[in-house]
Parts: C-alpha cells; structure tokens; sequence
C-alpha cells in the first residue's frame, strides 16, 4: 500500500447516508485527514451503503467490488446500513475489504482512519494541534435530525436495521449546522426517517427551524421525509409564511389504492393525499412536491395501478420516484401470498415512471415566467444548454434529487458558490429549469 495520505468517501442511499458521510468528512479534517474529491491516489477507500432494498444492496455490492479491484493501492472500508444488516455475510465473502462498520461503529472508524492517515494518537492535545484541512465549496449540507422508525410499515426493514425512531439531541444538531455555516454552507436540508415529529425536549421541529435559521449566513432551511399522516396545519401554515423555510413538500405516499396502503401498514388513500395537498396549496400556490411510490407490492391489481395512476396525474409533482418492491427478510410483507409476478412489476414501474415523468414535465413547465431566487452550486457546468454558465436550484428543487436550474447569459462579477441571485424562469428541460438573471443578492435569504 502507498503512503497514507487522504481518504475518499463514496456515499450510495439517501440523503441520510450524506449526512452520515458529511458529518464523519468534517471531524476527520478536524483531525488532520485530508477527505478527497477523487480516488485515485487515495489510502483508503471508504463505502458508506445501504441495505434498504435488494436494487440498493445490490449496487452497494457492485461499489465494493469494483472499489476492490479498481483501487489496489487503497485500504477498502465499508460502512453503514448494508453492513448493519450482513456484517457476517459480507465478512466471509468479501476478504479483500480491510474493515466492516455498522452504524454504531463510527467512533471506532474515525479513530483508526486518524491513526493511519493523520498519524495522531488520538489524545487531546494531538487532536488540538491537528492541521485543520479546509472542505471544499458547498452550496448544501444534509443535516440528520433523527433516526430510526416506528411506523413498523409491512415492506420495510428500517426498523430492523436502525431500531426504534430517536432523535438526534439538539445541541448535537446545532454543533452540526454551526461546522457547516462556518464551511460556507448556505442551505440545509434537515432528514430523518419522518422529520415532522421532530422534538427535543420543550423543543419542537418548528422551535429548531427557527434556530437553525436565525444565522444570517442561512439562506435556507429544507424539510424532508415528512409522512403524510404528520403534515398537520401547524407545519403547512409556518411553511407559508416562514421566510427561509423552503415551500416544499417531500412527502413519501408510497401508494394511492386504499387497500394497497392498508396491507402495507399505512393510513389514508388517494382521497385525504389530495386533500392534504389541496390544504397546502390554498396556503401555498407555489408549494413543490416531491413524492415516493412503491408498486408491485403483494396483492396489488390493475385496478390499483390505475388509481395510482390518477391520483399521479392529479397531484401535480414536480418530483417523484418510483421503485419496485422487494421482499425483505424479516418484514411482515415478506409473508403475504398473492406476489405479482416480477414481469408484471416491472411493467408497471415503467408504466408509473413514464405518468410521473410526464406530470412532473407539465408542473415544471408551469414554472416558466416566473421570478424566483436560485442558489448556485457550482459553475462552468457542460450539461445545460449553451450558455450555461453557472448550475443552481430554486426553493422547489431539492439538491442531488431533484431537477436543477441552468443559469445562462453572462455570468455577473462577484458570483459564488452558495450566493443567490434574483432570475426569470425562461424555458423548462425535463425536469430542470433555465433561467437569465437579474440580480446578486449573495449574502441574503432566498424570499
């Protein structure tokens, strides 16, 4: 192996595993670990996985693999919720990876990643004078405010593989958002398995949005991972009025067929959705919604699909995905008779795919005309249109999961990654937006 000097992380899953990843990246630099951009060079390679379905295991195997053979010089580590759920299995098959850490492993990996590449002891006063290596520009971070689940939802192993729902403490969340201000960071994205129940002591979601955005430099504060049956008035009316807090609705219906939805564990059906999105909407015109779907799941008809169908056409997302279920050892769903035949699963997820495609182009498509505030991610970006100078997101476009907004025209002096800057809205691409600015605002709130 070469001489240790950096580390690459390689992040697959949700935004939670980023977090995860962002979180353990800014306390090795604090440390003295410089976290690469590239692995190439790298003296250790590590995987943070997911274990949530058998697509999202599979590519998180084929990761390890290819990281194995395609990096002989690096030490290859893996961690997070794939390991969590097969540690022994992975073990046994895969001898080529230097170390396996599940999710209450991370101490353990901060602690040798710092002795084998920083060379620290890991006592107080080498972790003092540890050169603080610099992050590089981020508009975004993802900050966890929970973890866990107790919805206990027929198809899903979350609970087995994290346990019961938990908080993350408040004081722990703001250490978080303070390290990321202070790295530049202008949006964050607060995640958890159902952010809206968020509390902490006599502390409530709502109660953290407005601490986490009382610093200036916050441009934004995004909710994800609300369940439908958490979205009361309370949050809808905040989210209405609140001048940081991003009208945006990600909310995970995972069906519309009501007996779909009660096999699955979970309440209400296409008509109280639409009614929750009508709600929110009366408050919020320009409210974006993003949405989760699952099909194929034991017991599901035609008739089913079409139901979902309407109810995709009706609700007006601007993003959605759609995913095939997979049986997962140990779930209650795992049990049910009456499987669709995988065939027939996979023509309806592309049936769904193609309705949420073409709605989600229509509600896009809709947004042209108007003035909105974008935050710019980076620059001489070569996947828009010509022109393009500069890759941002408006308030209704989450980061990494949703469309984006190509800034086209002559890029206005000054601009940087996480300023935001007044545009029109003048054409749509699919799912993203172009659009000529108007003005800089960079040190302000995206109103």
């Amino acid at each position: 192996m070469s001489a240790a000097h950096g580390v690459y992380i390689l992040t697959l899953g949700c935004p939670k595993n980023d977090a995860d990843s962002q979180a353990l990246a800014a306390k090795l630099r604090a440390s003295g670990v410089e976290v690469l951009q590239h692995p190439e060079g790298a003296s250790h390679v590590l995987l943070n996985t997911c274990g949530f379905i058998e697509d999202a295991r599979e590519e998180s195997i084929n990761a390890v693999l290819s990281a194995a053979h395609g990096f002989a010089q690096a030490e290859i580590l893996v961690m997070g919720c794939l390991v969590e759920r097969y540690r022994e299995d992975l073990t046994a098959e895969l001898p080529e990876v230097g170390g396996w850490y599940g999710l209450r492993d991370v101490p353990q990996l901060h602690k040798r990643l710092v002795e084998e590449v920083a060379g620290s002891n890991l006592d107080a006063g080498a972790l003092e004078h540890s050169p603080v290596v610099s992050a590089p520009p981020r508009s975004f971070a993802y900050i966890k405010i929970s973890d866990g689940c107790d919805h206990l939802c027929s198809f899903c192993a979350i609970p087995q593989i994290k346990g019961p729902y938990r908080p993350v403490p408040t004081e722990e969340i703001l250490e978080n958002v303070r390290r990321e201000i202070g790295e530049g960071v202008r949006e964050l994205v607060l995640v958890g398995q159902d952010t809206a129940i968020w509390e902490c002591g006599d502390l409530e979601l709502l109660d953290l949005v407005d601490i986490v955005a009382a610093d200036d430099r916050v441009a934004r504060v995004r909710l994800m991972y609300l369940q439908p049956e958490h979205v009361g008035p309370r949050l809808l009316e905040s989210m209405a009025v609140h001048r940081k807090l991003c009208r945006y609705l990600d909310i995970p219906f995972q069906h519309a067929g009501r007996s779909v939805l009660s096999r699955m564990g979970r309440a209400g059906d296409a008509a109280s959705y639409l009614a929750l999105l009508e709600r929110a909407r009366d408050l919020m015109p320009d409210v974006s919604l993003r949405s989760t779907f699952l099909v194929g799941f034991p017991g599901e008809t035609d008739d089913d699909v079409d139901e979902l169908l309407r109810f995709i056409a009706e609700a007006g997302f601007e993003h959605a995905g759609v995913f095939a279920y997979s049986p997962e050892e140990g779930t209650r769903a795992a049990l049910l008779a009456h499987r669709v035949p995988e065939a027939v699963v996979r023509e309806r997820l592309g049936v769904v795919a193609g309705a949420i495609s073409d709605a989600a182009e229509r509600a896009v498509a809709e947004r042209v005309g108007d003035l909105a505030d974008v935050l710019v991610d980076r620059f001489d970006d070569d996947e828009g249109p010509e022109g393009t100078y500069a890759v941002a997101r408006t308030r209704g476009q989450a980061p990494e999961v949703d469309g984006v907004t190509f800034l086209v025209g002559s890029r206005p002096r000054g601009v940087r990654v996480g300023d935001t800057t007044r545009v029109l809205l003048t054409e749509s691409i699919g799912y993203d937006l172009v659009a000529t600015p108007i003005d800089v605002t960079g040190g302000g709130s995206c109103d």
